[in-house]
């Protein structure tokens, strides 16, 4: 697990250094990025189709892997810069609703998504 946080930081550090960026928009309630083999990636992904859409059936979701493809990281990379993430490491689940990003998958992002998707 820590070989793979630190491959997607590597790669992320690297695409931060690139000029050339994607300013792909994805048009989607919910974006995730994942990774394989990412186990917190997993029960947010259970959450999200097995929860959150039962109930809000129209919620448009997009998951995207960033486990090798390049185009994705980009993407990531993108939305990182979007939404000024700051912070020293980029782990997944990265998540984006509502105008704003969450990482990694716990209790609070887990009812922060709760809370945005509500049922009216």
């Amino acid at each position: 697990m820590k070989n793979i946080l630190y491959t997607l930081f590597i790669a992320v550090f690297v695409l931060c250094s690139c000029q050339k960026q994607s300013n792909k928009n994805i048009d989607a309630d919910i974006i995730i990025f994942t990774q394989q083999g990412c186990s917190h990636c997993e029960k947010a992904i259970d959450f999200l189709n097995n929860k959150l859409l039962v109930n809000n059936p129209a919620v448009r979701i997009a998951q995207i892997d960033v486990t090798y493809d390049q185009d994705n990281i980009k993407t990531l990379k993108y939305y990182l810069d979007k939404y000024q993430f700051r912070g020293n490491r980029v782990g997944t689940p990265v998540i984006i609703f509502n105008n704003q990003l969450v990482m990694g998958w716990s209790i609070e992002n887990k009812v922060k998504l709760q809370r945005a998707f509500v049922s009216k």
